[in-house]
Formats: structure tokens, sequence, C-alpha cells
């Protein structure tokens, strides 16, 4: 198999926010010379490409290959080919900008890559005959090139069609630079179509019609038509209504909303038009159209493709309080339509790999679908961009943002949380043998930023907290993060024999939480610095309390959450832990009057407000809030792990469930390695009945009170009192 270092491109010529290049289509003409026994290729189109074989698009999903920064790995995708192939077949690829020239990207600096360039492509062409001979075709100055009827392309932006454009002008492509990343043939999930949506609802405002699909997730709309020559239908996407209206304000930057919005245009041929955008994703509930009549502004207009990266469901929930049913529902929502390859923060302005997002939503998202192949892949171009010094950036892919700000302990932590929670969850340490060199490189850099006292500020801190007096310092949150990142480190190169490294990790870690300890810490009022939610429930969580100080320290948030009157006060990194310690500590019924206390900041106002996936914070939108974001899902591993009480620690599966005195019942399933588990529990009077089903060679207990039995020697149903 070959992993063709031949690029060509159409021109030198590149898009930009000012001026629009046509997407390139390429050509190439193939006949056999003899009968075939094996055909195959492996193709790179940077930043998009969509394979056609003999006109059938055979392309590896949407928005193929896997998005990297192609300076530091190159993904190719590989075809099998031999039951397509005719004795005279025509290649074509048409490529779209994708992140190699990412002009709608200017907010993170994408217009000023060094290596922005116009698409290219790659490929190889081998063919084994049955006489024994073989044959390979690459991409070369031999192929031909045109102009697409895409007139336009950005990931962000959209695209713009011209279905009037049939006339090419051909010529020979030319050679261009070959990217300096590695290469590797893909092995992840392509993204493809989960379902198709038609609107709930359509209505008039102004010269154009709004189409309501009632939930906001991520995709394109398929555009059936039958109009005059030259028509132009534009589409711009909003997630929300403001007072009734469509409103875009959530899904742009203040400073660019009359330029820098979700929008894709199409100019229609004469009769029946059928398309849909080929390079971009929105991330959307309600679609504007513009430039139709009445007559056409039918249901079966605008269809809405929803599609994200094909992950397995492996994991379920439901219980008997339809408030937390639903939030389960938005949490997981949000998790799809934030995973195109890799988790992205947004699917609307922004799309980008922001890492404390992903670190903080591996834990649930990995209870509920088998992301584990994607999660790898990413970790690799996570060690490529890390910096020499050890630093990493905010955002991966990136092109050099990232460094300065919008890093620290708490998103790189992502080097580390997605080995460990793989390694948990599907007792797997691959993921940790691709990053543990990075990991020691990181922990080394942490150690030379350290202040006076021992202790780290140097990124952000507990992201989107509500407006209240008390908050967590960066030093604080750093310093945890910055334990927690080498304990766990600690952990994972101790399950693989590297003593060394762990000792290392574990010195690192004991230094901090002393240090901790000693600055940031009241030992005799039990009250981390801050005096917030989060300081607490952080310190506490992470193990910063000896045992000993536990039950005061717990007192003491019990009483920071009292005078909060039961709100939500965190920010993601204390909302990452919150709920499970209280959990776990006897206060599940604290945990689920928080989560559903009917005034903000609470989760209940997302659902008052009608919004069908998480949102970026709490309190008053200032008009820049996503509304589709998923690092405050942890919730749903909350109900996994707590409410039913499903804890999944690598070879060994745990059971401990604890019940809210409001719900009367609960069930959740889990397709472990192992086997799949499921527990189904029902209160019946004063006693609770347990219904448990999981592989007879499982190791773990099953444990309610002072109740606990193998799970091996479980025979439901089980019948305990409450």
């Amino acid at each position: 198999m070959i992993l063709s270092e031949k690029f060509i491109c159409a021109g030198e010529e590149y898009s930009t926010f000012e001026k629009r290049i046509p997407a390139p289509i390429f050509r190439k003409d193939v006949q056999l010379s003899g009968d075939i026994k094996k055909a195959e290729i492996t193709v790179c189109g940077l930043g998009f490409y969509k394979f056609y074989l003999n006109g059938a698009n055979i392309t590896n999903g949407r928005l193929a290959p896997y998005i990297t920064n192609s300076e530091q790995i190159l993904y190719y995708d590989n075809y099998d080919i031999t039951e397509l192939i005719k004795s005279e077949n025509r290649f074509e690829f048409i490529l779209g900008n994708g992140m190699q020239n990412a002009f709608g990207g200017f907010i993170w600096d994408f217009e000023k890559a060094e290596n922005r360039s116009s698409p290219k492509l790659a490929f190889a062409l081998e063919l084994t005959y049955k006489n024994g001979k073989t044959e390979i075709i690459q991409a070369d100055e031999s192929i031909l090139a045109a102009e697409s009827n895409i007139l336009s392309d950005d990931l962000r932006l959209g695209e713009i069609y011209d279905a009037n454009q049939n006339e090419r002008k051909w010529k020979n492509a030319k050679k261009t630079r070959t990217p300096l990343g590695e290469k590797h043939l893909s092995a992840v999930n392509p993204i493809t179509v989960r379902k198709e949506l038609k609107p709930i609802c359509i209505f008039k405002e102004d010269n154009a019609f709004i189409y309501d699909f009632g939930i906001n997730t991520a995709g394109v709309c398929r555009l059936h038509i039958f109009a005059e020559k030259n028509q132009t239908v534009k589409l711009t996407f909003a997630e929300i209504l403001k007072n009734g209206a469509f409103y875009i304000d959530s899904t742009t930057f203040d400073h660019s909303k009359s330029s820098y919005y979700q929008s894709d245009t199409y100019i229609c041929k004469e009769g029946e038009n059928e398309w849909a955008p080929s390079f971009t994703y929105h991330g959307f509930r309600y679609v504007k159209v513009e430039g139709i009549r009445e007559e056409q502004a039918t249901e079966d207009l605008l269809t809405y493709l929803v599609f994200n990266t094909d992950l397995k469901q492996i994991g379920e929930f439901s219980c008997d309080d339809e408030s937390l049913n639903t939030l389960h529902k938005m949490s997981l929502n949000s998790t799809l339509s934030n995973f195109h390859h890799f988790p992205t923060d947004c699917p609307q302005r922004e799309k980008n790999g922001w890492t404390a997002d992903a670190a903080l939503s591996s834990s649930h998202t990995l209870l509920y679908f088998d992301a584990a192949a994607n999660y790898k892949q990413w970790l690799k171009s996570i060690c490529k961009a890390q910096r020499e010094d050890g630093a990493l950036p905010g955002i991966i892919p990136t092109w050099g943002w990232g460094f300065e700000w919008g890093n620290g302990p708490a998103w790189d932590s992502v080097l580390t949380e997605l080995p460990y929670q793989i390694w948990q969850k599907r007792n797997d340490l691959s993921a940790f043998a691709i990053c543990k060199i990075a990991i020691i490189k990181y922990i080394k850099y942490l150690d030379i930023r350290k202040d006076k006292n021992g202790l780290l500020a140097i990124g952000l801190g507990d992201w989107c907290a509500p407006d209240n007096p008390r908050k967590a310092p960066l030093i604080l949150t750093d310093s945890i993060e910055a334990f927690d990142i080498a304990n766990k480190a600690s952990q994972m190169f101790d399950s693989v024999g590297d003593s060394e490294n762990a000792d290392f990790c574990n010195s690192f870690a004991c230094d901090m939480r002393q240090n901790i300890r000693k600055h940031l810490f009241d030992k005799e009022k039990c009250i981390f610095e801050g005096g917030s939610q989060t300081s607490q429930a952080m310190g506490i969580y992470y193990g910063i309390t000896d045992e000993s100080e536990k039950s005061k320290a717990l007192e003491a948030l019990l009483d920071i959450i009292k005078q909060d009157d039961y709100h939500i006060a965190t920010g993601v990194l204390g909302g990452r832990v919150l709920f499970h310690l209280l959990s776990e500590n006897g206060e599940i019924d604290t945990a689920i009057k928080i989560l559903e206390n009917p005034t903000p900041p609470s989760y209940m106002q997302w659902i008052q407000s009608g919004d069908t996936a998480l949102c970026e914070g709490f309190g008053e939108y200032n008009g820049l809030a996503s509304h589709n974001h998923h690092f405050w899902g942890n919730i749903s591993a909350l109900f996994m792990e707590q409410i039913c009480g499903i804890k999944v620690c690598a070879e060994t599966i745990n059971i401990e469930p604890h019940i809210p005195s409001g719900m009367q019942s609960a069930e959740a399933s889990f397709n472990s390695v192992f086997g799949k588990i499921s527990v189904k529990w029902k209160k019946e009077s004063d006693n609770v009945v347990f219904k448990i089903e999981c592989p007879q060679s499982i190791k773990g207990t099953f444990s309610f009170g002072s109740y606990s039995l193998s799970l091996s020697k479980i025979k439901s149903p089980i019948k305990l009192k409450l």
C-alpha cells in the first residue's frame, strides 16, 4: 500500500475572505491492460475531498480525510475497488478548502498559517493483474484539472454552488509542495448521516421563510426545488429565535456579524434541482430561506441531514424523572453534534478541537459511545502539536494559535485524560502508549512553570462560571489539575511496568498536593482558597483533603451550596466533579436539587427556554453564548455511574447505586469489553428491587448500603430495604 508523496493542485492561488476561488475538480482516465486480481487506491485530499469512480461517489464518509495540521500529520484513506473497477475507468476528485485553507477561521489566526495553500491531491492507484503484472498510477501533471460548480467553500462559513457551470476548461494539474506531516493510514470511524429531519414548522419573516426542524444539532440541508435558471436560494442557519424572530448572534462573533455567519447559496438550473453542500456543516435548528416564492416554501424544500462521526452507541439510561431524561437527551445530542472526526467545542461558529472540552466530556462519551478509535487518532495530533518545551496549544489542530492564551493544565489535561478514560472504560492502554513520551515532557514543563510556592497559575480557569462573588482562583484550579494529571499519569506508567516514570509522576503529584495544602487550604476550617463550590468540590474530589478532613470539608461545601440557594455556581471544572462528589457522599438528593433548580443559573433554565442541546453557560445570555456545547455533559456519566451505579474501572466493574428520594425507577446498560451490564431498579413501598444482568466471569461487586455481593454470585431480582 503506497501513501503517495506526490501532490498536485489546480493552481497556487487560494481563497481568501475577500476573494473566493472555485473548488477544483481533477480527472484521470485509466484503461486496464488485462484481468484484475486486486485494485486499491489510497487518497489524501487537502483540505477535503470527494472521490468518484465511474460517476459513483464512493468517498469514505463526509469531510474526508481526517482533519489535521498537514505539516504535522497526513492521513490517507484506502479503498478496495476490485469489485468496482472496469476495463475503462474515470477517476474524479473534487477538493474543498477544509483546514488546509480555513480562511473563515481568522479569529484563531488560521489565515496566518505559514503553509496555507490551495487544495491539493495525492493518490496512488495500485493494480495487480491476474497474470502477475502490477501497475501503479499516482497523481502527477498528466491529471486534468478544472473549476467545479462549487464557487466557494469554507468549513465555517459555508458554500456557494452554481448549477449552471457545465462547461469545464480542462488543463493539466500542477505539481505542488508535499506537506511535511508524517504519513498515516486513517483508522477511524467516518462521518456519516445519522438521520434526516423534515421541518416541524414553516413561517414567513419579512421576505424570507423560516424553517424550524425542532432540534438544535449539526449537519447541512438538502435543497429540492423546481426553479427557473439562475434563481438564487440563500440558506442562513441559526440556533434560536429571539422574540420570535430569526437570530444569528449566538453563532457569530461580535465584530463580524455582518460578514461572519453560517450560510449556503445555491444558484439554480432550469427545472428540478437537488443539492447539499459537500465541504461544510452547520450547527442549527432554524434556517432562513431567501430567494424563493411562497408556493416554493413547502415541507419538501429542505431536509436536514444530521451527521457526525459514526459512533456506535454502547450505553443507555432512562428513569421516571422526565427532566433528567430530557437533560440526558440534550447531553447526548451535544456530544454527537460536536463530534466530527474529533470532539469540537461547538458546531457553528468555531468547530475547534478545544482540548478542555474533550477532557471534560471523555468519561460520559466513552460510557455511551464507542469513540476510542477516534480519540486515539486525535491523540497523535495532540502529541504532534506539543511544543519543544512541552507546552500544548488550547485547540488542536492549530497552526500556532493557543500557546499564549487558551491553554494551561485544565485544558492540557486532555493529554492524560483521554488515555486514562480509554484505559478505564475499555481496559485498553494502547492510547497511553501513543502519548506517554509527551506526558513526561509535559509534566517536566509544568515543573519549570511553578512559582516560588510550587504552585501553578498559567492557564484558563473555571470557565463559564455564573456570576457569583465566590470564585475558584486560577492558582487553585491549575494546581489541582496539575496534581490530577501527574496522579493519573503515575497510575498508567505503573500499569505498564515503567516504575521510573511512575515514580517521577507520583513525586510531582505528592509535591503539588503538599503545596496546595500548605498555601491554598485552611486546615482548621477545611476550606480551600476562594471558598466556592468549585474550590471545595475539586479539592475534595481529587483527594487534596486527608480522610480525617473530608467530612468537615463536605459540610463547608454543603453550607456554600445552601448560601447559593442550591443554584449551580461552578464553571466547567467544578461542574465536572460536584455532582459525583455529592452523590458518592450521601448527598444524591442535593445533587438532583441543584440540577433541577427551577430558577437560573440552572440546567433547568435551558429546558424552560426550549433548548434541545446543552448551552455554553448559565445565567443571562449576552448574545454570544453558544446553544450547543458538550462540556457540561458529564451529567450523563452521573446518571449511569451514580443513579444506576455502573462504575467501570479497567478490569473491574462495580455496581454502587445512589437512589434519589424523589425518583421511583431507573435503568442503565453498558456494553463493556467483557460483555453487557444492565441495572434496573424500582421502588416498592419501603424496598427497592434490583434487576442486574452481567457476564458471570466479570470481576466486581454490587453494593447498596451495608449489602455487598460479588457480581459472579448475583441472582436477580434482589429486594433490599431503602
